[in-house]
């Protein structure tokens, strides 16, 4: 068994928290994902919150979150018992003028913390600060080469090149930090994959993970699939032929097979009857709103509250105590595959119902 970041079985390690959310007590998450910015200098067609074709949630929302409440709230996170912070989108974390400030300040109260970016602005302090502090950096690369990268993140200048720069410049100053970049495989890029992991390899990070899209259609932001048959299996088969290429080299190509079968499944009914997954992790906007998960930003329906004027904790204490269990109100079969898949599934199967044998070793 690959053990890597990305799979559910994490949720085991936290066996504290899952035992009072089974009691029905209240529990703070685990990790929060935090949007310093909606806005984004690239317009990726596959992106799950609006495009300038699309005008959607971002672009309804072209905020960026008030520096002096992002001091506070990393407190209050702290405070509560969250272990840490994912500065991610919504849009491009680094283009919030005090990104740098607010990973040194996520350092300073004690949280792990990681960043998301489309990398071109992961340099001078902003670098320095992920050295010292990040648990890890993933960059959205999605080409190996800069013309198919201008394609997949709808830029109009040349960037791969300086963003690879930037990787390997920050594993000059850290080589300790997980330096990662995920790679959303479609038609446009699906051939590039061996290129992009052999040119993130010399650059010094540590990983490339791959996984499809996942459609955005359902929300009204236009991108259906983005890979036909042929071309997933052929993308299946480079994985697991860079898997066995980098074996020991301490590089690693990552697929995301649980992500692929959720594409390949998407019309076939769930594995789990409820969304679970509420209590252990939870969104901040960019807006200072509260959502139930990434995939429904902006969704009326799940938006939990607004931490804008209120401490996160009053705002979380007052949305489990109203809703109580929430996951039975959510209608999983109007929801698309996610990342939280599997999750659900664990939280389900393995969990609820001890589908593990728990006392059986």
């Amino acid at each position: 068994m690959e053990i890597t970041p990305f799979i559910p079985y994490k949720l085991l390690l936290h066996q504290d928290r899952l035992e009072a959310m089974g009691r029905g007590e209240l529990v703070f998450p685990i990790s929060v994902e935090l949007d310093l910015s909606n806005r984004c200098p690239h317009d990726c067609p596959f992106c799950s919150f609006g495009t300038s074709k699309s005008q959607g949630y971002r672009q309804q929302n072209w905020v960026t979150f008030p520096y002096p409440r992002v001091l506070s709230l990393l407190q209050e996170l702290k405070s509560c018992g969250v272990e840490s912070v994912t500065f991610t989108g919504g849009g491009e974390p680094l283009i919030h003028p005090q990104a740098a400030e607010i990973l040194g300040a996520a350092s300073a109260n004690g949280l792990q913390w990681g960043l998301v970016t489309n990398g071109l602005l992961l340099s001078g302090e902003v670098a320095h600060q992920v050295a010292r502090g990040a648990t890890f950096v993933r960059v959205s690369l999605d080409a190996g080469t800069d013309a198919t990268h201008m394609i997949t993140h709808g830029i109009q200048k040349p960037q791969l090149t300086q963003i690879l720069h930037n990787i390997n410049s920050l594993r000059g100053l850290s080589a300790s930090v997980m330096i990662g970049a995920s790679f959303c495989v479609m038609d446009a890029n699906y051939h590039e994959i061996e290129t992009a992991a052999e040119r993130l390899r010399i650059a010094g990070a540590n990983y490339l993970e791959v996984r499809p899209t996942f459609p955005t259609d359902w929300r009204g932001d236009g991108w259906s699939n983005g890979l036909t048959p042929e071309h997933l299996d052929s993308a299946l088969s480079t994985i697991a032929t860079l898997r066995a290429h980098y074996r020991d080299t301490g590089f690693k190509v990552i697929g995301m097979h649980e992500r692929f079968d959720s594409a390949l499944l998407k019309s076939a009914p769930k594995a789990y009857s409820k969304c679970r997954i509420g209590p252990l992790t939870t969104v901040i906007g960019a807006d200072a709103r509260l959502w139930h998960c990434c995939v429904q930003r902006g969704q009326p329906f799940f938006e939990l509250g607004s931490v804008s004027t209120r401490p996160f904790h009053e705002v979380w204490e007052t949305l489990w105590k109203i809703s109580g269990d929430r996951s039975g109100k959510i209608d999983i079969s109007k929801c698309p595959r996610c990342r939280y898949d599997g999750y659900n599934e664990l939280l389900e199967h393995a969990v609820h119902a001890d589908g593990l044998h728990r006392s059986f070793v």
